[in-house]
């Protein structure tokens, strides 16, 4: 008996799995549906920073453990508090929800599973949380696939960069020849973010730069329009060395892809990091002791190095 249910729980597993695989396009082509005739903005003529407005300015995409864009867990959001002390000049947004075209998080709006999510958010907290965890990872995941997708992929980049372009809009940004774009990424958020910058280099006149938190990106466009890349991967990184082999495009074969030109452009820099795990006390954010002090510490400070060389003028060879 026992048996049997857990043939039915794995073949239901397997049906959910390949169900939200083959779904996970639906809302990009919805949101494509339902826009009027897109018009492109004018070309800006790029000019000097206003005195006094700011020319640096950050945009902090998370991993696919979230459900809107102000999840942030503990962890992160003290990671985003250092950060935003350690760069007082810049500018950080940390409010897009990149696994929708819409933008909008999954406890709101028209949503075909929206019944689900609210359903698994008003349960009881020891049932909720590894369910709710487990199937919101899933369904953010394939929307990674989406975003990686040569079909669907370009459809739902462009909502992204829109979505960011929003939020850019919103805190003071304005055209200008020297204002600096930082794209941080965690885990599928480095993903998004690749795939959003080959539309949104064509908004924001200024250099991007993508700062890769443990990372899962594929061979995307957008990499060719990066100035300059920071790929940070613990060496204990499991779900990170995975997307290295789950895309083909990132291996040594493929000489002639985004990934590869970016890193023989000298664009692209792995930055290492010794016993460091994907999440948990280890990770990237955690609070173990790594050569004497917190991890989410040194984490710190790598960000904010590449962060200061890219104002420095540091772009690669682009």
């Amino acid at each position: 008996m026992l048996e049997d249910a857990l043939v039915w729980l794995l073949l239901s597993g397997l049906v959910a799995f390949i169900l939200a695989g083959t779904l996970a396009p639906l809302e990009t082509l919805r949101w494509w549906a339902r826009q009027p005739a897109l018009e492109r903005e004018p070309p800006v003529v790029p000019g000097d920073t206003p005195d006094g407005a700011p020319r640096d300015f950050i945009v902090y995409l998370g991993g696919i453990d979230r459900i809107s864009g102000t999840s942030n867990s503990r962890r992160e959001q003290r990671f985003l508090d250092a950060l935003r002390e350690g760069a007082p000049d810049a500018v950080l947004v940390d409010t897009v929800f990149p696994y929708a075209a819409s933008g909008i998080p999954l406890l709101h709006g028209p949503r075909l599973f929206s019944w689900l999510w609210r359903a698994l958010a008003a349960a009881p907290p020891d049932r909720r949380r590894p369910l709710l965890a487990n199937l919101v990872n899933a369904r953010n995941f394939f929307q990674v696939l989406v975003s990686a997708d040569r079909r669907y992929g370009p459809v739902f980049n462009l909502a992204l960069a829109g979505l960011i372009q929003d939020r850019l809009r919103a805190t003071g940004w304005q055209p200008s020849r020297d204002a600096h774009l930082t794209l941080i990424g965690l885990s599928g958020g480095a993903q998004m973010a690749a795939g959003a910058t080959d539309e949104l280099a064509g908004i924001f006149d200024g250099p991007i730069q993508l700062i890769s938190i443990g990372g899962v990106i594929a061979s995307t466009p957008g990499l060719n329009r990066l100035a300059r890349i920071d790929h940070i991967a613990g060496s204990a990184d499991r779900v990170e060395a995975a997307g290295a082999i789950a895309f083909p495009a990132r291996w040594g074969m493929a000489a002639g892809s985004e990934w590869a030109m970016a890193r023989r452009s000298g664009r692209l820099r792995r930055i290492p990091l010794a016993g460091v795990t994907h999440t948990g006390p280890h990770g990237y954010f955690g609070s173990a002791l790594h050569g004497g002090r917190p991890q989410w510490e040194e984490t710190v400070e790598i960000v904010l190095d590449c962060l200061q060389r890219f104002r420095d003028g540091d772009e690669g060879n682009i």
